[in-house]
């Protein structure tokens, strides 16, 4: 396991999302949840707060957004934004140093965050891949 700076591994494992959507956009499971992010969630804009150990004590926070099918940076620190994702550091590393793993098994990616924001049909979706 390599050490990187955050801003680098949260940008790896952005990376790393965006290959597993975009690999499973037409298939399987995918299929349905990433159109219901197309329709739904395009612009949307998500708080993400970096912990170590404790979710309640985060140490870096950035802005990203879903645009365009994919999920970007928007700014770091924080911004004003709809939703709030708790992430870890080890979470991060662990897609940064698996990342086949996670593009080939995208029910593996933390996704529930983004539950609350679609209809309760794709939430029901969400739920069943994880």
């Amino acid at each position: 396991m390599t050490t990187k700076d955050i801003y680098t591994l949260f940008t790896d494992a952005l990376d790393v999302t965006n290959r597993a959507l975009e690999k499973h956009r037409d298939s399987g499971f995918m299929k349905g949840l990433v159109a219901a992010w197309d329709k739904f969630l395009d612009g949307h804009k998500a708080g993400v707060a970096i912990y170590d150990e404790d979710p309640e004590k985060p140490f870096d926070y950035f802005t990203i957004r879903y645009l365009n099918e994919k999920f970007e940076i928007l700014s770091r620190g924080k911004s004003e934004h709809d939703t709030e994702w708790k992430v870890s550091r080890d979470y991060l590393q662990s897609i940064v140093d698996n990342p086949q793993e996670y593009i080939d098994n995208p029910a593996k990616l933390d996704l529930d965050w983004l539950k609350a924001r679609l209809p309760d049909a794709a939430s029901s979706m969400l739920k069943k891949a994880g």
